[in-house]
Protein backbone atom coordinates (compact mmCIF):
# COMPACT_ATOMS: atom_id res chain seq x y z
CA UNK A 1 0.00 0.00 0.00
CA UNK A 2 2.89 2.66 0.74
CA UNK A 3 4.13 1.55 -3.01
CA UNK A 4 1.17 2.84 -4.14
CA UNK A 5 1.48 6.21 -2.75
CA UNK A 6 4.62 6.99 -3.22
CA UNK A 7 3.97 5.60 -7.44
CA UNK A 8 1.16 8.27 -6.96
CA UNK A 9 3.40 11.23 -4.96
CA UNK A 10 5.83 10.79 -7.93
CA UNK A 11 3.37 11.58 -10.72
CA UNK A 12 2.00 14.15 -8.94
CA UNK A 13 5.50 15.77 -8.57
CA UNK A 14 6.26 14.98 -11.83
CA UNK A 15 3.12 16.91 -13.36
CA UNK A 16 4.00 19.88 -11.42
CA UNK A 17 7.23 20.20 -12.27
CA UNK A 18 6.09 20.07 -16.09
CA UNK A 19 7.01 17.22 -17.07
CA UNK A 20 4.90 15.71 -19.90
CA UNK A 21 6.87 12.73 -20.57
CA UNK A 22 6.62 8.92 -19.10
CA UNK A 23 9.57 8.84 -16.69
CA UNK A 24 11.92 5.67 -16.82
CA UNK A 25 12.78 3.38 -14.66
CA UNK A 26 15.90 4.66 -13.51
CA UNK A 27 14.19 8.16 -12.95
CA UNK A 28 11.42 6.71 -11.05
CA UNK A 29 13.00 4.46 -8.93
CA UNK A 30 15.38 7.65 -7.96
CA UNK A 31 13.11 9.46 -7.20
CA UNK A 32 11.31 6.89 -5.10
CA UNK A 33 14.17 6.65 -2.83
CA UNK A 34 14.17 10.56 -2.97
CA UNK A 35 11.00 10.10 -1.47
CA UNK A 36 11.85 7.45 1.16
CA UNK A 37 15.38 9.20 1.86
CA UNK A 38 12.80 12.52 2.85
CA UNK A 39 10.84 13.13 5.71
CA UNK A 40 7.89 11.48 5.49
CA UNK A 41 4.56 14.37 5.29
CA UNK A 42 1.21 14.10 6.17
CA UNK A 43 -0.32 11.53 3.47
CA UNK A 44 -2.28 14.17 0.53
CA UNK A 45 -5.76 13.65 -0.03
CA UNK A 46 -6.53 10.99 -1.93
CA UNK A 47 -7.73 12.17 -5.51
CA UNK A 48 -8.35 8.43 -7.28
CA UNK A 49 -7.97 4.90 -5.90
CA UNK A 50 -7.77 2.14 -8.48
CA UNK A 51 -9.75 0.39 -5.95
CA UNK A 52 -11.59 0.97 -2.92
CA UNK A 53 -9.01 0.17 0.31
CA UNK A 54 -11.03 -0.83 3.33
CA UNK A 55 -10.01 1.27 6.57
CA UNK A 56 -10.20 0.23 9.62
CA UNK A 57 -13.50 1.40 12.04
CA UNK A 58 -12.03 4.30 14.42
CA UNK A 59 -11.77 3.62 17.81
CA UNK A 60 -14.75 4.87 20.19
CA UNK A 61 -13.99 8.47 21.52
CA UNK A 62 -14.31 8.33 25.39
CA UNK A 63 -14.29 11.46 26.76
CA UNK A 64 -12.63 11.83 30.06
CA UNK A 65 -14.60 13.60 32.92
CA UNK A 66 -13.23 16.98 33.27
CA UNK A 67 -11.84 17.97 36.72
CA UNK A 68 -13.62 20.52 38.14
CA UNK A 69 -12.31 23.84 38.18
CA UNK A 70 -10.20 24.52 41.88
CA UNK A 71 -11.80 27.66 42.53
CA UNK A 72 -15.25 26.88 41.42
CA UNK A 73 -14.71 23.52 44.07
CA UNK A 74 -13.71 25.86 46.48
CA UNK A 75 -16.38 28.26 46.20
CA UNK A 76 -19.13 25.36 45.79
CA UNK A 77 -18.01 23.91 49.03
CA UNK A 78 -17.58 26.97 50.97
CA UNK A 79 -21.10 27.88 50.01
CA UNK A 80 -22.38 24.16 51.43
CA UNK A 81 -20.14 24.04 53.90
CA UNK A 82 -20.20 27.68 55.57
CA UNK A 83 -23.81 28.23 55.16
CA UNK A 84 -24.29 31.05 57.54
CA UNK A 85 -27.25 29.74 60.26
CA UNK A 86 -30.86 31.36 59.64
CA UNK A 87 -31.90 33.78 62.85
CA UNK A 88 -35.88 33.06 63.21
CA UNK A 89 -37.35 36.77 62.73
CA UNK A 90 -38.94 37.65 65.42
CA UNK A 91 -42.75 39.45 65.00
CA UNK A 92 -42.86 42.94 66.74
CA UNK A 93 -45.04 42.76 69.51
CA UNK A 94 -48.81 43.66 68.77
CA UNK A 95 -49.26 47.55 69.30
CA UNK A 96 -51.89 47.90 72.07
CA UNK A 97 -55.57 49.59 70.46
CA UNK A 98 -56.25 52.52 72.27
CA UNK A 99 -60.07 52.87 72.95
CA UNK A 100 -61.90 54.97 70.29
CA UNK A 101 -63.07 58.21 72.50
CA UNK A 102 -66.43 58.01 72.08
CA UNK A 103 -67.79 60.87 69.80
CA UNK A 104 -68.96 64.21 71.29
CA UNK A 105 -72.63 64.86 71.21
CA UNK A 106 -73.98 67.81 72.32
CA UNK A 107 -77.71 67.14 74.04
CA UNK A 108 -80.09 68.92 75.17
CA UNK A 109 -81.07 69.18 78.72
CA UNK A 110 -84.71 67.89 78.96
CA UNK A 111 -87.07 69.74 79.52
CA UNK A 112 -88.40 70.21 83.40
CA UNK A 113 -90.59 67.74 84.59
CA UNK A 114 -93.98 68.88 85.12
CA UNK A 115 -94.84 68.17 88.82
CA UNK A 116 -97.89 66.14 88.71
CA UNK A 117 -100.54 66.89 91.21
CA UNK A 118 -103.82 65.46 93.12
CA UNK A 119 -107.54 66.62 93.02
CA UNK A 120 -109.44 66.15 95.67
CA UNK A 121 -112.93 67.17 96.85
CA UNK A 122 -116.48 65.07 97.81
CA UNK A 123 -119.52 64.05 95.94
CA UNK A 124 -122.58 64.64 97.33
CA UNK A 125 -125.69 62.41 95.73
CA UNK A 126 -129.68 63.97 96.94
CA UNK A 127 -133.04 62.63 96.03
CA UNK A 128 -135.31 64.05 93.16
CA UNK A 129 -138.59 64.24 93.22
CA UNK A 130 -139.88 61.46 94.44
CA UNK A 131 -137.04 59.12 94.76
CA UNK A 132 -134.80 58.33 97.75
CA UNK A 133 -131.36 57.73 98.67
CA UNK A 134 -129.63 55.05 100.62
CA UNK A 135 -126.85 55.75 102.88
CA UNK A 136 -123.64 54.92 100.78
CA UNK A 137 -125.03 54.88 97.46
CA UNK A 138 -123.04 57.66 96.39
CA UNK A 139 -120.47 55.30 96.36
CA UNK A 140 -121.46 53.77 93.06
CA UNK A 141 -120.71 57.36 91.12
CA UNK A 142 -117.41 58.01 89.53
CA UNK A 143 -115.26 61.89 89.41
CA UNK A 144 -112.78 61.82 86.44
CA UNK A 145 -110.39 64.37 84.64
CA UNK A 146 -110.06 64.97 81.25
CA UNK A 147 -106.47 67.20 80.90
CA UNK A 148 -107.30 69.50 77.93
CA UNK A 149 -103.40 68.84 76.55
CA UNK A 150 -104.61 65.45 76.05
CA UNK A 151 -103.89 62.40 78.49
CA UNK A 152 -102.15 59.27 77.99
CA UNK A 153 -103.42 55.92 76.88
CA UNK A 154 -104.67 53.65 79.95
CA UNK A 155 -103.93 49.97 79.76
CA UNK A 156 -107.10 47.93 78.91
CA UNK A 157 -107.28 44.87 81.30
CA UNK A 158 -109.96 42.00 82.02
CA UNK A 159 -112.70 42.46 84.29
CA UNK A 160 -115.84 40.27 85.41
CA UNK A 161 -119.79 41.43 85.91
CA UNK A 162 -121.72 38.21 87.47
CA UNK A 163 -124.99 37.17 86.86
CA UNK A 164 -126.22 35.99 89.76
CA UNK A 165 -130.11 36.01 91.21
CA UNK A 166 -131.44 37.92 88.39
CA UNK A 167 -129.04 40.44 88.29
CA UNK A 168 -125.34 41.59 87.77
CA UNK A 169 -123.07 42.42 90.11
CA UNK A 170 -121.35 44.34 90.60
CA UNK A 171 -123.87 46.71 89.29
CA UNK A 172 -121.38 49.34 88.03
CA UNK A 173 -118.22 48.96 86.58
CA UNK A 174 -115.65 51.33 85.74
CA UNK A 175 -113.05 50.09 83.06
CA UNK A 176 -110.02 51.72 80.82
CA UNK A 177 -111.00 51.59 76.90
CA UNK A 178 -110.06 48.50 75.27
CA UNK A 179 -110.99 46.40 78.00
CA UNK A 180 -112.68 42.74 78.35
CA UNK A 181 -115.62 41.69 80.53
CA UNK A 182 -116.62 38.27 80.72
CA UNK A 183 -119.92 37.89 81.97
CA UNK A 184 -120.42 34.53 83.67
CA UNK A 185 -123.44 32.70 84.22
CA UNK A 186 -123.28 31.55 88.21
CA UNK A 187 -127.26 31.33 88.36
CA UNK A 188 -129.19 28.27 87.95
CA UNK A 189 -131.16 29.34 84.44
CA UNK A 190 -130.21 31.18 81.29
CA UNK A 191 -129.05 34.65 80.61
CA UNK A 192 -129.25 36.68 77.92
CA UNK A 193 -126.47 39.49 77.91
CA UNK A 194 -126.14 42.42 75.41
CA UNK A 195 -126.20 45.97 74.85
CA UNK A 196 -127.76 48.64 72.54
CA UNK A 197 -125.23 51.46 73.71
CA UNK A 198 -123.52 52.97 70.22
CA UNK A 199 -120.29 52.01 69.99
CA UNK A 200 -120.18 48.93 72.32
CA UNK A 201 -123.20 46.77 70.89
CA UNK A 202 -124.08 43.33 71.13
CA UNK A 203 -125.27 40.18 71.74
CA UNK A 204 -124.29 36.89 73.77
CA UNK A 205 -127.20 34.89 73.26
CA UNK A 206 -129.06 32.36 75.49
CA UNK A 207 -126.26 30.75 77.46
CA UNK A 208 -126.33 28.27 79.89
CA UNK A 209 -125.55 27.89 83.87
CA UNK A 210 -121.67 27.81 83.82
CA UNK A 211 -121.29 29.85 80.56
CA UNK A 212 -118.68 32.63 80.52
CA UNK A 213 -119.13 34.73 77.47
CA UNK A 214 -117.12 37.74 77.05
CA UNK A 215 -117.03 41.00 74.89
CA UNK A 216 -114.30 43.51 74.24
CA UNK A 217 -115.71 47.59 74.60
CA UNK A 218 -113.58 49.34 72.63
CA UNK A 219 -115.35 52.92 72.51
CA UNK A 220 -115.28 55.19 75.24
CA UNK A 221 -118.33 56.25 76.99
CA UNK A 222 -121.24 54.64 78.68
CA UNK A 223 -122.67 51.08 77.80
CA UNK A 224 -125.68 49.95 79.54
CA UNK A 225 -126.06 46.07 79.53
CA UNK A 226 -129.33 44.39 79.65
CA UNK A 227 -130.40 41.14 79.76
CA UNK A 228 -133.13 39.67 77.02
CA UNK A 229 -134.83 36.65 79.97
CA UNK A 230 -134.95 39.10 82.92
CA UNK A 231 -135.42 42.88 81.67
CA UNK A 232 -135.01 44.64 85.31
CA UNK A 233 -131.55 43.27 84.96
CA UNK A 234 -129.25 46.25 84.15
CA UNK A 235 -125.27 47.10 84.40
CA UNK A 236 -123.95 50.45 83.64
CA UNK A 237 -119.95 50.08 82.01
CA UNK A 238 -118.02 53.20 82.12
CA UNK A 239 -115.42 52.98 79.33
CA UNK A 240 -112.70 55.72 80.24
CA UNK A 241 -110.13 57.16 78.19
CA UNK A 242 -108.42 58.78 80.82
CA UNK A 243 -106.20 56.82 83.70
CA UNK A 244 -107.31 59.78 85.95
CA UNK A 245 -110.04 58.70 87.46
CA UNK A 246 -111.85 57.71 91.26
CA UNK A 247 -114.33 56.20 93.05
CA UNK A 248 -115.78 57.60 95.68
CA UNK A 249 -116.08 56.48 99.24
CA UNK A 250 -119.21 55.94 101.31
CA UNK A 251 -118.75 59.32 102.47
CA UNK A 252 -118.82 60.50 98.91
CA UNK A 253 -114.85 61.76 99.38
CA UNK A 254 -112.95 61.16 96.02
CA UNK A 255 -108.73 61.90 95.25
CA UNK A 256 -107.51 61.74 91.83
CA UNK A 257 -103.73 61.17 92.32
CA UNK A 258 -100.87 62.17 89.63
CA UNK A 259 -103.03 64.30 87.40
CA UNK A 260 -100.69 66.56 85.59
CA UNK A 261 -100.51 70.42 85.86
CA UNK A 262 -102.99 72.09 83.49
CA UNK A 263 -106.52 73.02 82.72
CA UNK A 264 -109.13 70.01 81.53
CA UNK A 265 -112.82 69.42 82.41
CA UNK A 266 -113.85 67.18 85.89
CA UNK A 267 -116.76 65.28 85.36
CA UNK A 268 -119.05 63.97 88.13
CA UNK A 269 -121.40 60.92 87.28
CA UNK A 270 -123.76 58.50 88.74
CA UNK A 271 -126.10 55.79 87.87
CA UNK A 272 -129.02 57.79 88.93
CA UNK A 273 -128.08 61.14 88.38
CA UNK A 274 -127.33 63.54 85.58
CA UNK A 275 -123.63 63.93 84.91
CA UNK A 276 -121.91 67.12 85.76
CA UNK A 277 -118.82 68.99 84.82
CA UNK A 278 -116.74 71.91 85.82
CA UNK A 279 -113.39 73.41 83.99
CA UNK A 280 -110.41 72.69 86.54
CA UNK A 281 -106.49 74.05 86.25
CA UNK A 282 -105.08 70.76 88.18
CA UNK A 283 -103.64 71.03 90.37
CA UNK A 284 -106.39 72.53 92.24
CA UNK A 285 -105.55 74.49 95.71
CA UNK A 286 -108.87 73.64 96.63
CA UNK A 287 -111.05 70.73 97.41
CA UNK A 288 -113.61 70.18 94.40
CA UNK A 289 -117.36 69.38 95.84
CA UNK A 290 -120.06 68.51 93.66
CA UNK A 291 -123.63 67.74 94.29
CA UNK A 292 -125.90 65.62 92.17
CA UNK A 293 -129.54 65.00 92.04
CA UNK A 294 -130.66 61.53 91.97
CA UNK A 295 -133.67 61.36 89.10
CA UNK A 296 -133.88 57.53 88.37
CA UNK A 297 -135.18 55.02 90.49
CA UNK A 298 -132.62 52.37 91.93
CA UNK A 299 -132.16 48.96 90.33
CA UNK A 300 -135.12 46.30 91.53
CA UNK A 301 -134.20 42.56 91.88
Amino acid sequence: MHTIYRAALASLLLTLLGCSSVPTQESSKSLVQASEQAPKAAEPTRVSEPMPVPMPAPEPVVEAPQAPEPARVAAVAQVEVAKPAVKPVSKPAPVAKTAAKPPIVETTPPPETAVVGNISGSLKLVAGQGQSVSTGEVSEGLVYFLPKAGSPKPKPGRFVINTRSKGFSPETLVVPQGSTVRFPNVDTIIHNVYSRSPGNSFDLGYYAPGKSPEFTFNTAGLAIVNCTVHHTMRANVVVLATPYYARPGKDGRYQIKGVPPGPGTLVFWHPRAAAKSLQANAPLAAAATQTLVASKSPQVH
